[in-house]
């Protein structure tokens, strides 16, 4: 205990309190001794004491206990006393630095470095796509290897080459008449499938039940009206230049006049198939002067051959004529053509190219059956 404290007063008893003197004189208070007394300080609370625990108590002595802190000289008492006090709790661990992943960088920055890119990384360095001025030709191998690079099946190579296999019976570029006939085919008459349905009992275009079942037998007027009715129809096509569907309507509207004993009608209706047939061959001979004029003399030729075969269907004999006759007249025109070609190559002195070209003219003067060409040109072949 500290000295020089003051000490508690006595505590009350229950003793009757002895009355005072009202006579005694009480002391003057400056001779009193309160100066004397030091400063107040504050009550010390006294600590406070539990209850008894009548539970026995055991003390674990495999436990390891805490060793108490070192209370520093320097402290004071209330910091000593809450030292002491975190003392009696769990131990309290270090505080460092986190550690960092084995591997990894602790850099924070921003900055990326550059990547390098080397040879042999994963990239294919790919051959830039050459540009050629000339054509360069082409075999049916290399055109299959190019289409198929994972290679074609042998019914497909097979099948491939057969199919253009005729057209140029002579090799890639070559032009021979075997090739034109390829080209322009035969063209099928424009016709019917099957039966036509006008002719047998009608029925109605909706349901399908027929309009007649007892074998009536409908008058001629009926199949004329029918008949008159598919001649507008195919009028209706040969406007919008649908030649086969007008001429398929024609000749329906034939047949149903056929059956209603329309002489008229069954003239009307061949005129009209004529018309059409002509419209249609007439597109195709259009076709062959544009390319003359083009001076694609094959096509040309192509386009004539188209249009003959299909007046060849029709009752006109001069049309007919007339094409052949532009037939013979595109062969000349191409026999020129290369003639002039082997004149250019000849004056260079180019005679073996020269040569080639009036061969071919000749080839050309032939089929246009122009002998006097013919005759003028055998003396430059000489001489080439």
């Amino acid at each position: 205990m500290p000295e020089n404290l003051p000490t508690a007063p006595p505590e009350p008893t229950l003793e009757e309190p002895e009355d005072l003197d009202d006579t005694e004189d009480l002391p003057n208070l400056e001779d009193s001794g309160l100066e004397d007394l030091p400063p107040e300080t504050p009550p010390v609370s006294e600590p406070e004491v539990l209850p008894a625990v009548d539970e026995d108590l055991s003390w674990d002595e495999s436990v390891p206990a805490h060793e108490p802190l070192q209370i520093e000289e320097s402290l004071s008492s209330d910091e000593k006393t809450l030292v002491a006090g975190e003392s009696e709790g769990p131990p309290l661990l270090p505080i460092g630095e986190p550690e960092s992943p084995s591997g990894r960088s602790t850099d924070m920055s921003w900055e990326e470095g550059g990547y390098e890119i080397k040879e042999g990384m994963p990239f294919t360095e790919v051959e830039p796509p050459r540009v050629y001025d000339e054509e360069i030709p082409v075999s049916t191998e290399e055109a299959l290897e190019h289409l198929f690079p994972e290679g074609a099946p042998k019914e497909i190579r097979e099948e491939t080459k057969e199919a253009v296999e005729h057209l140029f019976p002579e090799g890639r570029g070559s032009t021979t008449t075997t090739f034109i006939d390829v080209v322009v085919g035969k063209p099928d008459k424009v016709g019917l499938k099957g039966p036509l349905q006008e002719l047998e009992t009608p029925a109605c275009p909706n349901c399908g039940i027929a309009l007649s079942s007892d074998e009536f037998e409908y008058p001629p007027y009926v199949f004329d009206a029918m008949g008159k009715a598919r001649l507008e129809y195919g009028e209706h096509h040969l406007q919008e230049n649908e030649h086969e569907k007008a001429i398929e309507s024609f000749e329906i509207a034939k047949m149903l006049f056929e059956r209603a004993g329309n002489e008229k009608g069954v003239a009307e209706s061949t005129k009209r198939v004529d018309i059409g047939y002509d419209a249609m061959a007439r597109f195709h001979f259009d076709q062959g002067d544009n390319h003359m004029k083009a001076h694609e003399f094959e096509w040309a030729i192509v386009q004539y051959r188209k249009a003959r075969e299909l007046y060849m269907f029709s009752t006109d004999a001069k049309k007919r004529a007339h094409c052949s006759e532009k037939v013979r007249e595109a062969y000349v025109e191409w026999g020129k053509n290369l003639e002039t070609q082997g004149d250019h190559l000849s004056k260079q002195g180019d005679s073996r190219d020269a040569l080639a070209k009036y061969q071919e003219a000749a080839a050309k003067y032939r089929e246009g059956q122009d002998n006097k060409k013919l005759k003028g040109l055998e003396k430059k072949i000489r001489k080439a």
